[in-house]
Parts: C-alpha cells; structure tokens; sequence
C-alpha cells in the first residue's frame, strides 16, 4: 500500500511539474517582450487567438492537437511540450531526493525563479529585430516587479497547499495502514487461539514491529464458570486486544470469540 501511495505522490509532482513548466514557457516568452504573466491570457503566438482551457493542460493538449493550434493550424514549437515534460521529471526528481517537506518547496520556489530569470534572457537573446523595434516603439517598460512577486507568491501558495494536502493525505493513509496491520495481527491471533486444544488456551500478550510501529497483542482468555460458578468449564471468552501507538495517538482494536470445549 505505501508503494501505491509513493506512485501517488510522484505522480501529482509530475502533474505539478507539468503545470508550471506550462507557466515558466508564458513567462520566459512574455517577459523580454514586455508582456503581462498575469492578467492576460494565454495565446496562440501565430494566430493570437486566446486559448481556452481545454487548449492549456499540460502535455496533453498538445499530444491531442499534434503539436498544432486548434484554431489557426500552425505548427506549435516542441519546446512547449518539452519544458512541461522535464519540469514534470525535475519536480519529481526534487521528491525522490528531498522527500515531500519544506525543503522541497525551498528548492522548487529557487528553481522557479532561476529558471524564469535564465529562460528568459534565453528568450530575449533569440528575439527578432522586429520584436525589439516593436518593444523600442510602444516604449513598454516591460513586466513590473510586483506582477513577478505575485507570481512567486502564487506559486509558493500552491506548492504549500500541494504540501499540506498531501501530507495530510498521507498521514491518512498511514494511519490507515497502521490499523490495517492491527486488524490481520488481531485475525491472526485470534485463529491461533480458536486453533488451541481449549485446555491449553490462556491468556497472554506478544508485541510485533511493523513498519516501525510497535504493536502489543494481548489474547484475554476467560471461563464462563469462572463468572459464574454453577456454570461447567466448557466455554472460554477470547478477547484479542492490539494496541500501538501512531503520531503519538495511543490506538487500539478488539477481537472477540467463542471456544467450546469438545466432548
């Protein structure tokens, strides 16, 4: 179950990843071209046809398209596609190395802005003299640094919101897990005692380790004619009770049964 809940996370880093390599494009594109990263929509460079939202998920919508606009036709530059699908693998990598905490998100929110700053001075160096003479024309001042701050803050929010749901979620199912593993060892120690000859059934207590949680399994066996003395010794009470502790929470599951004594 945990490889599930890894593949997971790994996958939403992935889909992370692929979400912001689609908004680092925008912005290494826009911001030598004195264009607006927040406000405006996101358009076809050839045909500048304002993009819908099936028009903008990542990786797939271009696969789906072929690489083409939708509404123009052209060709759309594979480095589109390409900067989602490494920026996919870098967030995923960023996982694997430092783990799914504040750390991370130290690193990602770093690679964010030196990778806008160096893509876009990449961007600005293959610009046309045309583009330049256009900016030179409008005599844009180019992207305010309040609109880059609230990008950083943006993106810093989804990434900490991205963080607290997932741990919570896999603090979840862990706990899950936990309880899940005290359920077969209360199963398993109940047959155990159900197999028993039933005079050689008595109480007692074994621990287990488990994905390093301790576990403590008390197997209570107790007579009915212990509880009432006009009662034959033929039927016992088995009471299986598994105890362990999870962030600190004492947790516990109980078992019940029967044995009768054979004649």
């Amino acid at each position: 179950m945990l490889i599930f809940l890894n593949l997971f996370i790994i996958f939403c880093m992935f889909v992370i990843g692929t979400l912001f390599g689609s908004f680092f494009s925008l912005a290494t594109y826009r911001i030598p071209r004195h264009q607006d990263i927040i406000a405006t929509r996101s358009y076809c460079t050839s045909c500048k046809h304002k993009l819908a939202f099936f028009d903008l998920i990542p990786v797939l919508s271009y696969l789906i398209r072929g690489g083409k606009c939708k509404y123009c036709g052209e060709k759309i530059s594979i480095r589109y596609f390409l900067l989602e699908v490494c920026n996919g693998i870098v967030f995923v990598m960023f996982y694997l190395i430092f783990g799914y905490n504040l750390k991370l998100l130290s690193v990602c929110l770093v690679y964010a802005i030196l990778f806008v700053i160096i893509g876009a001075q990449v961007m600005k160096s293959k610009m046309t003299d045309e583009e330049k003479n256009e900016i030179k024309k409008n005599n844009k001042k180019g992207v305010f640094i309040s609109e880059l701050i609230v990008a950083l803050i943006i993106f810093t929010i989804f990434m900490a919101s991205a963080f607290i749901l997932t741990r919570n979620y896999n603090r979840n199912i862990n706990k899950m897990i936990a309880r899940s593993n005290a359920i077969s060892l209360a199963v398993y120690n109940m047959e155990i005692a159900l197999a028993t000859d039933y005079d050689s059934l008595f109480s007692k207590t074994t621990t287990d380790n488990i994905d390093n949680i301790d576990y403590s399994v008390t197997t209570s066996v107790t007579k009915y004619s212990d509880e009432d003395f006009e009662k034959e010794d033929l039927v016992k009470k088995i009471d299986v009770q598994v105890d362990y502790m999870f962030n600190g929470e004492n947790l516990s599951f109980d078992l019940k049964s029967l044995k009768g004594k054979v004649l």
